[in-house]
């Protein structure tokens, strides 16, 4: 084993075998979705992953920069990420050279009075008349010992190809997280904004309520009203502080779960409502084309990892069935006295090993068959994934165009609400009608408000469901 051409010819064999890998080569699939989405026009994708900055909002864009450096969700996702990586580094370290170090003492005793009167001489020990019942001494190990398992087939490679792409995998599903808790926080701080409304416009609903109630006290004074009319107007009046008491109680709410997602406790302080401008029209979301939404979709990037994965591990199943040949070393000092330690005292060992699988119980076969089954389950995973993208775009698409025509609507119906009221209350500053009709026009203006704040709402949703079935 020290002939140096044998070692020559045994390094260009493990050479040439090292670039055989078995198993199949991974090529991503192509993801079948429409060539445009429901006849939009297409735009590439921005550059700007901040996609809540389209809205114009400055609170909007501190809430979502606070939830991206402080949401638990996210830091939760990202340290799966160093758990992923640190697992692809021991996949990589499995094929990589071995070296250990020993080192150790001893005190060793032989019992057979026998067998101890024979290494006496051999151990250097004085040798005595009576035959003694056992001999101790002392050994001293010093040692290098290294491995290598040769990498002949490619199932160390394919295993840190696995690995690779659980990683890929995993960074995916951070993406998702990240992508979910943004629209969270949009989803929240719009809502948020539509429960103020709606308790401000209730407010306006309890003054006019309040304005109802003194003119139906007048006209009861003067025998035009029944205690019956200013009962239903009481109650009605009593209705609305309801209503108040249940907004203010779903804005705390709201309130509490924005405080979380942004990564604050339930008590955080709140921003001031003050300083809220009128939110500005919403924009029309860019939607990309279907390749780009393959690209960079979380869920369609993290199935095709998967089947990237599950590809490869096919190849380290097909390895098993093939020789491994392994390079062993060891070279260590044996000594009894430490005064003896030194370059004499050496011992060493060298050579390849060689192992052949030859009758397991069909484990193996039934191994290959399983990440087979695993491969085509994953790409049936990955067509599913796909199809449901293309499910959840059109939907938000067609929610998106629906919510835009009845805001369009409401907001029509607003201004001649408006209009009316304007000219009800010229008839009533020159004295052709009484109080009531006024009132009764402020009232259903006030609806006509409540409802577009609303669709609003609403609108402002469908467009943050849109952005995030594009992928952000």
């Amino acid at each position: 084993m020290h002939d140096p051409k044998l070692w020559r010819a045994l390094l260009l064999l493990a050479v040439a075998l090292a670039g055989c890998t078995v198993g199949p080569n991974f090529a991503p699939p192509a993801a079948i979705l429409p060539p445009v989405w429901q006849g939009t026009t297409p735009v590439q994708a921005t550059t700007d992953a901040r996609w809540w900055r389209s809205f114009d909002d400055p609170v909007l864009d501190a809430l979502e920069a606070r939830a991206g450096s402080t949401n638990l969700d996210i830091a939760a996702a990202i340290e799966r990420i160093t758990a992923a990586r640190i697992e692809r580094g021991q996949a990589r370290a499995a094929g990589a050279p071995q070296l250990e170090l020993q080192a150790g003492y001893n005190r060793e005793r032989i019992g057979t009075a026998g067998i101890a009167s024979v290494t006496q001489t051999l151990l250097g020990l004085t040798p005595t008349t009576t035959p003694p019942k056992g001999v101790d001494f002392d050994l001293y190990s010093v040692g290098v010992g290294a491995s290598w398992e040769i990498d002949l087939w490619g199932g160390h490679r394919r295993q840190a190809e696995a690995a690779q792409a659980s990683v890929e995998a995993t960074e995916a599903v951070a993406r998702a997280v990240r992508l979910s808790v943004e629209a969270e926080v949009a989803r929240t701080y719009f809502q948020l904004r539509g429960l103020w409304d709606e308790r401000r416009i209730a407010q306006d609903g309890v003054a006019l309520a309040e304005n109802n109630a003194s003119i139906a006290r007048v006209l009861l004074a003067r025998g035009l009203a029944t205690p019956i009319d200013l009962a239903a107007i009481d109650e009605k009046l009593r209705a609305l502080h309801g209503d108040i008491v249940e907004l203010d109680h779903q804005a705390a709410t709201t309130q509490r779960a924005l405080a979380i997602l942004v990564g604050g406790t339930p008590d955080t302080a709140r921003f001031d409502r003050t300083t809220l401008r009128p939110q500005s029209p919403l924009p029309a979301a860019a939607v990309r084309v279907p390749s780009e939404v393959a690209r960079t979709r979380p869920d369609i990037v993290e199935a095709e990892a998967r089947l990237h994965a599950a590809t490869a591990q096919i190849g380290v199943a097909q390895a098993d069935f093939y020789p491994k040949i392994s390079l062993t070393g060891l070279f260590d000092i044996d000594v009894l006295n430490l005064a003896d330690f030194g370059w004499n005292a050496r011992s060493t060992s060298i050579g390849p090993s060689l192992s052949l699988p030859i009758f397991s119980g069909g484990r193996l076969q039934r191994q290959l068959d399983l990440r087979r089954s695993e491969e085509r389950t994953a790409a049936l995973a990955y067509r599913q994934t796909v199809l449901n993208a293309w499910r959840e775009v059109d939907d938000a698409l067609s929610a998106s165009r629906a919510d835009a025509d009845r805001t369009s609507l409401f907001d029509r119906d607003l201004a001649s609400r408006n209009r009316t009221v304007a000219m009800v209350e010229a008839r009533y500053a020159r004295g052709d009608i009484a109080a009531a009709p006024l009132l009764d026009a402020r009232q259903a203006a006030l609806s006509a408000e409540l409802a577009v704040v609303r669709q609003r709402v609403a609108a402002a949703l469908a467009n943050v469901q849109l952005h995030r079935a594009l992928g952000g």
